[in-house]
């Protein structure tokens, strides 16, 4: 098995990226802080796509398109408005664009992009079981 095929790596990573956060959080490192909030979601969902198809996931970092493949699961708009709030710290912590200003990633936003994550992480958990893989 490759290690892009394991769930148990997707997870490990993303709980990675999920320490990282809370670290870069208390570091006042708040633009990294909301990357990593996004990446540990995208791994976590590429988790539950890999243990549910035994596959490699897409290789996209859209998180409600690696909703969508997540099979078993019901989300209502507002969850998925709520899981795709997220996904605006990938591109917009990581290049400078005009659409970003990179003065909104303050203390507030990094704590609520790290509560939306442990939210995330929380609704996930409750529904599929990760103890067989």
């Amino acid at each position: 098995m490759s290690r892009e095929s394991d769930p148990k790596e997707w997870r490990r990573f993303a709980e990675i990226d999920r320490r990282a956060a809370r670290h870069l959080l208390d570091a006042g490192d708040y633009d990294s802080c909301a990357f990593h909030c996004q990446q540990a979601v995208e791994k976590f969902l590429k988790a539950i796509i890999v243990q549910q198809t035994g596959e490699r996931p897409p290789h996209v970092h859209d998180l409600l398109t690696l909703l969508r493949k997540v099979s078993g699961i019901e989300t209502d708009e507002e969850t998925e408005r709520f899981i795709g709030s997220i996904d605006t710290y990938y591109v917009g912590t990581r290049y400078p664009l005009e659409v970003v200003d990179p003065g909104i990633f303050d203390k507030p936003l990094a704590q609520s992009a790290v509560d939306k994550m442990e939210r995330i992480f929380q609704w996930f958990s409750t529904r599929f079981n990760f103890e067989d893989t």
